[in-house]
């Protein structure tokens, strides 16, 4: 991704959005399995869980910042295209500005498409 202090290449910026949103879709299902086992007290791996968090966590820190310039950048028109080629729904789109980590507390607002 190239320095995003002028302004952004749609093309580059659609493309690295996808790249990591379809990276985070299998850890997020992953983690939504786990983190559900683990609210409902069952047995889990909590160890896992945990990496699952770190992983997803580590992701949405890239896309956060590349989904806030695209906000500012882009028009809504253009912005629509994009979620829609990334597979994403508006609701998810502000979910990835959010800096609150996903935890069992509340990342089931936050893993969503």
């Amino acid at each position: 991704m190239s320095h995003l202090s002028s302004i952004p290449d749609f093309v580059e910026i659609t493309t690295f959005i996808q790249e990591r949103v379809a990276t985070l879709r299998q850890p997020a299902r992953q983690w939504a399995d786990l983190a559900r086992l683990s609210l409902q007290g069952q047995p889990h791996d909590a160890q896992r869980l945990s990496e699952l968090e770190a992983r997803i966590n580590a992701i949405r820190a890239e896309l956060r910042g590349v989904v806030l310039v695209a906000s500012e950048h882009f028009t809504e028109e253009q912005l629509h295209i994009l979620r829609k080629q990334a597979g994403i729904s508006k609701f998810a789109w502000r979910a990835f500005q959010s800096k609150r980590p996903v935890t069992t507390k509340h990342g089931f607002s936050l893993i969503i498409y």
